[in-house]
């Protein structure tokens, strides 16, 4: 038996824009509906929703009937979080806030298995289909996908370092943190924020490394993607739903 490849890490490390969704809703119907949108990747998070390890799982059970890759954002840097949910079967993990090179590399090597780093062996868990993938272990690195967050100005003033450690595939912008951060909350559009984004892609592109954003509003996504972002979330099933109903219910009330 064989790993599925990651399509999002080979079509960022082509320089291909692939578009993803935020699922915020911690449910698995409402994944598996936006799952059937065509979107190239699925962002579960663990973060600010109220998923945990139970819930994620399930959650990427459901998207193993569909061709888009599941990206879980874990709630911090924590390498005992990183082993479990890897071992779950999170392959593509996006980690926020973070703001330097050395958290970089204790994050990557969380990630790989000794001699490269430290990753918990376990010989069969959902990650390797439960034993059935003939050497997963030597070669879980090939399909492993990191997106690391920028989201504060110590991490865009170290962005070039961040993005030059082996194993950062991709500088990824939380424009909420990086606003409210810089002053700007709510504000992501303001110039001196929008300066620090544009820092955070050069950095990443100088590095020969993808980055990417999450944009909800189409004017800014598509200004990101001319720009050169490729691992861009254009919406979210909570924002989705919020906003659709709002206009629905609105539309009758004139």
């Amino acid at each position: 038996m064989q790993e599925r490849p990651n399509s999002l890490k080979a079509a960022v490390a082509a320089g291909r824009p692939h578009i993803g969704l935020w699922c915020s809703l911690a449910s698995t119907l409402t994944t598996e509906i936006v799952a059937g949108s065509g979107a190239g990747w699925l962002l579960i998070d663990g973060e600010h929703s109220p998923n945990d390890l139970r819930s994620i799982m399930v959650q990427l059970q459901v998207l193993g009937g569909f061709s888009c890759e599941g990206v879980v954002r874990l709630p911090s840097d924590d390498p005992n979080l990183i082993k479990q949910a890897m071992d779950i079967g999170a392959r593509s993990l996006m980690i926020p806030n973070v703001r330097t090179a050395e958290q970089a590399r204790a994050i990557v090597a969380a990630m790989t298995y000794a001699p490269g780093g430290f990753r918990g062996f376990s010989v069969g868990h959902r990650a390797n289909a439960f034993g059935r993938i003939a050497g997963y272990h030597a070669n879980a690195r090939n399909e492993r996908l990191l997106a690391v967050q920028i989201e504060c100005e110590t991490g865009v003033a170290n962005a070039a370092e961040i993005a030059a450690v082996d194993g950062v595939d991709v500088l990824f912008v939380g424009p909420g943190d990086l606003s409210t951060n810089m002053g700007a909350m709510g504000n992501p559009g303001a110039p001196h924020v929008q300066q620090a984004i544009a820092k955070v892609r050069e950095a990443a592109a100088a590095a020969g490394k993808a980055s990417g954003i999450l944009a909800p509003v189409k004017a800014d996504a598509d200004r990101y993607l001319a720009g050169g972002f490729t691992m861009v979330a254009v919406g979210s099933d909570l924002g989705l739903l919020a906003r659709g109903s709002d206009a629905l219910i609105a539309s009758f009330n004139h």
